[in-house]
């Protein structure tokens, strides 16, 4: 019964396999795209076809086998694969990939190959011999991504006639190399690990006791954030998290970056970044110190700290000493950011076994060679077996073909890994932001539930609004033709929703437009008001400042035997010193002449006989007793008398008239 294809079987976890699951692997010494054996890569060993074998499909139905590259015909299968292995096929692949005209057999003997080159500005299509020799036997016939992939991998064949692989960094330290990678002179060193002792390190690793005696860190930081992980197989012991701002948006770099460069930045932004880089470099560190014990009894620490961020973790003296206690490999995955999502993503695919694809030429030649059997078997299906013989040998030629297209043609290649990404022209189409273009697909029948390598449906790529609104539109026009759900679109789109928000828009943006316009009313009638104002200042300034030019011209005319044009500022205020004294001299010339008035009254109304002053003095001892003037005896009722001593006056004017009264006596 034959395995399960390795398509359907998902990853498994190292640690939850049996201990007897590696019992007669064998380590590959290639990949298995180039190689389905154990033994050096080499093409698959058939026995030729006979003449006659060759010569009974082509009589049968009139086959024969071209090159629609080169455009030309071959007589056998073998001629046909000799052309594809030659230089001009290489060349005229290139040709026709650059749009440029294919060449002859003829054309390409007589020209020089260098020369031929430089005219058609292509590549040279044959590469160095030594680098084909002499490179190692494991990536020959292998793309650059497959040659990455292997070095980082190491592929076994399990009994059952699986194909697995596990990352090289679970059972390998940084300095070790398995022997298939070993040169001639390092096969005796203890850098290089034999094919028995790898296959009892991942024994070893599916017995391992769940003790914390076998623990694995994951540590990853960059761009100020950082996520560990302590292990204990599928068992997470120990986790922490940091982040700090130390990164500017969309500016990129770390705050000490952009100081190394001389541009020392002052802001308040700057110095927080600065700040949190030393705090988060603290905070690992010391998390770091904390993990000490977990540090002791771990097998591996997984460190991801691109560029500068690996200074966080071994500037310490503490620090330095912990980790490089322990054995320090990196991660071979692409790392997104540090998260404690993320560094179970990385932990689990580091210690994960994956099914690895046969390749397909394998597949194909199956056919063949039971057809062949058929034929030496039985005579009397000759024409099942022609009809086999025939569909087998057009399958290989082409399988032959795109083999040496991604051999030695990079272009083709990327063609091809495209093709399996599942990328619809609907993709393309909505990526691009062509709704019409995207109407027109969707109308054709293009599923739009197809989900791109990332995982993204057409919908998703759609990079504005009126893309989007063109798959809502289609849904409501077509509600159970697919699957809307997985399409990722959100919900349909009528014409009384579009209407209807068309309608709301119009409404909002004539407020809008309304509140704007009573704004500006507002302003133009607050800047009058100012206007008017100012203009009513400046004219108050203008008469004030005529004002006080009058009076001053006044004043210098009462100086007799002067002008005011000829007045220094001196004698101004001389003259103005004069004139208040002046005025003070008449006041109380005044107030004593009133005095004197209401004294001669008050005597000519006393009953006595006595002299002016007796009265005045008896009238003036009585005072403070009675409630009325102490100056001019006015009475005080209903009045709030002013105070002075113990005398009471009806007003300021009796105060410093008695006062000067008193002082005279």
């Amino acid at each position: 019964m034959a395995a399960a294809s390795p398509e359907k079987r998902p990853p498994r976890s190292l640690f939850d396999l049996r201990s007897e699951f590696f019992d007669s692997t064998v380590l590959l010494r290639a990949h298995p795209s180039t190689a389905p054996s154990v033994a050096e890569p080499s093409e698959p060993s058939r026995p030729p076809p006979t003449t006659q074998q060759q010569q009974q499909p082509s009589e049968a139905v009139g086959f024969r086998w071209t090159c629609n590259t080169c455009a030309a015909e071959f007589e056998s299968l073998q001629e046909q694969r000799e052309h594809f292995k030659s230089d001009l096929h290489r060349l005229n692949v290139k040709l026709s990939i650059a749009g440029k005209t294919i060449i002859k057999e003829e054309d390409l003997d007589k020209a020089d190959s260098d020369s031929l080159f430089d005219d058609l500005e292509i590549s040279s299509v044959s590469g160095s011999e030594d680098e084909l020799e002499n490179g190692p036997a494991s990536e020959r016939g292998l793309s650059v991504k497959g040659k990455e992939e292997f070095r980082k991998k190491l592929y076994f064949r399990c009994q059952s006639g699986d194909t697995i692989s596990i990352w090289r960094c679970i059972l390998l330290k940084e300095h070790e190399e398995p022997f298939i990678d070993c040169k001639s002179g390092q096969m005796e060193s203890a850098s290089c690990v034999q094919e028995d002792e790898m296959i009892n390190r991942v024994k070893r690793l599916t017995c391992e006791p769940r003790d914390a005696s076998h623990l694995r860190i994951v540590l990853l930081t960059s761009g100020g954030h950082f996520a560990g992980c302590v292990f204990d197989g599928n068992s997470v012991v120990a986790h922490k998290t940091f982040h700090r701002y130390v990164v500017r948006a969309k500016a990129g770099k770390r705050q000490s970056g952009k100081d190394a460069t001389g541009k020392v930045a002052h802001s308040a932004g700057s110095s927080l970044r600065r700040y949190n880089e030393a705090a988060l470099r603290k905070e690992v560190q010391e998390l770091i110190v904390s993990w000490k014990s977990y540090f002791d009894s771990c097998v591996c620490a997984f460190i991801h700290a691109p560029s500068k961020n690996r200074q966080m973790l071994f500037d310490g003296d503490k620090t330095q000493s912990v980790i490089q206690a322990c054995d320090i490999r990196s991660v071979p995955l692409t790392v997104h950011r540090p998260t404690l999502k993320e560094a179970k993503r990385v932990y689990s695919n580091l210690t994960q076994l994956h099914y690895e694809m046969e390749c397909s030429t394998t597949d194909e030649t199956l056919p063949h060679g039971e057809s062949v059997t058929s034929v030496e078997e039985s005579e009397g299906k000759k024409k099942e077996v022609a009809v086999d013989s025939e569909e087998s040998i057009s399958n290989l030629s082409v399988s032959l073909e795109l083999l040496n297209k991604n051999e030695e043609v990079k272009n083709e290649e990327a063609t091809i890994l495209s093709s399996k990404k599942e990328t619809t022209p609907l993709h393309e189409a909505a990526k691009s932001g062509n709704a019409q273009l995207t109407l027109e697909l969707l109308e054709q029948g293009l599923d739009p539930c197809i989900k791109d390598a990332r995982g993204k449906t057409p919908y998703l790529l759609a990079p504005d609004k009126e893309v989007r609104n063109t798959f809502r539109r289609f849904m409501a026009l077509n509600l159970d033709k697919w699957d809307w759900h997985a399409a990722d679109v959100p919900s349909a789109l009528t014409k009384e929703m579009e209407e209807s928000q068309a309608a709301k828009q119009a409404e909002k943006d004539a407020k809008k437009k309304a509140r704007a316009k009573e704004l500006k009313k507002l302003k133009k009638a607050r800047e009058k008001e100012e206007k008017e104002k100012e203009k009513e200042k400046a004219k108050a300034q203008a008469s004030q400042s005529q004002t006080s030019l009058g009076q001053m011209a006044n004043r210098t005319t009462t100086v007799p035997g002067l002008k005011a044009k000829h007045q220094t500022p001196q004698q101004i205020l001389i003259a103005k010193e004069e004139e208040r004294q002046r005025k003070l001299a008449v006041e109380r010339e005044k107030r004593a002449a009133a005095a004197e008035r209401r004294l001669v009254a008050l005597a000519a109304q006393s009953a006595g006989t006595s002299g002016a002053a007796a009265a005045a003095n008896s009238v003036q001892k009585a005072a403070p007793d009675d409630s009325s003037c102490s100056c001019c005896f006015t009475s005080l009722a209903g009045k709030v008398p002013f105070h002075r001593y113990n005398y009471k006056y009806c007003s300021t004017t009796c105060m410093h008239l008695h006062s000067e009264m008193l002082q005279d006596d």
